[in-house]
Formats: C-alpha cells, sequence, structure tokens
C-alpha cells in the first residue's frame, strides 16, 4: 500500500497536482456509524491534470453496496477570489460517486465529501482532504 501511495503521489507530483491522504470521521447512528469514505483522483482514460481545468474526483463508500448519496464540495483556496464547487448529493453506484471539476484557480483546494443514508437524512460521515493545483 506504501508503494502504490508513494508512486502515486510522484506521478501526481510531476503534473502539478499533490494529495494529501484522506480521512473518514464516520458519526451519526449505529447503524451508520461503521461507513467510511476514500479518495480516487482519476478516471483512468486520460492522464490527472491541472492544466486542462477538469479534474475527476472519485468517492469510494465502504463497506461495498452502502446505499445512500454523496455531495462534494471543493473550497476554493482563500486567497483566490473564486467560488467554492459543489456537486450535489449523487446516488452511490457500485461503492462510488465521481465529480468533474474544473478548478480555475491555483492553490491548496479543500474537497469535502459527505455521505447521508438519504438526501432527506442527516450526513453521518464525511471525508476531507487537500488538492494543490499548480496555477
Amino acid at each position: 500500500m506504501r508503494r502504490v501511495l508513494c508512486a502515486v503521489l510522484f506521478v501526481a507530483s510531476s503534473i502539478g497536482i499533490y494529495m494529501v491522504p484522506a480521512g473518514a470521521d464516520p458519526s451519526g447512528p449505529s447503524g451508520q456509524a461503521n461507513v467510511s469514505l476514500s479518495y480516487d483522483f482519476s478516471d483512468n482514460n486520460d492522464a490527472a491534470s491541472a492544466s486542462n481545468g477538469v479534474f475527476n474526483i472519485i468517492v469510494d463508500v465502504l463497506p461495498e453496496r452502502t446505499p445512500g448519496v454523496v455531495r462534494i464540495v471543493a473550497v476554493a483556496p482563500s486567497d483566490a477570489n473564486v467560488s467554492n464547487l459543489v456537486c450535489r448529493y449523487q446516488v452511490v453506484s457500485k461503492s462510488t460517486v465521481e465529480c468533474a471539476f474544473n478548478f480555475t484557480a491555483g492553490g491548496t483546494w479543500a474537497i469535502h465529501a459527505q455521505y447521508a443514508p438519504s438526501r432527506s437524512s442527516d450526513v453521518v460521515a464525511t471525508a476531507v482532504t487537500n488538492i494543490s493545483v499548480a496555477s
């Protein structure tokens, strides 16, 4: 696992995007307290690149086959003078949710993923990570 993480960080640093491993904060009712979220940062069809603007972020919901919805928010750097990017709640499909973000400014973006059992229920698990986007 460490070798994979090191390889991913090396490749990402070569193209101007740096990742910090995500941490999950499961909370809420005991039936949902075991839900964890993790990040995957490429669509495997094209090399991830900040120069083209669009970047896919995939959130995995564990354990597998957990029903629910996930919302992903990209919080802009404070000095960037741009709005936060929001990917509204999407239904979990095959344990994942994917959003494409068009990062319009360089700097460190905070990525927040929020899991809820349904659109009308409270968030029961969150994960936050940072991405540095080169200008």
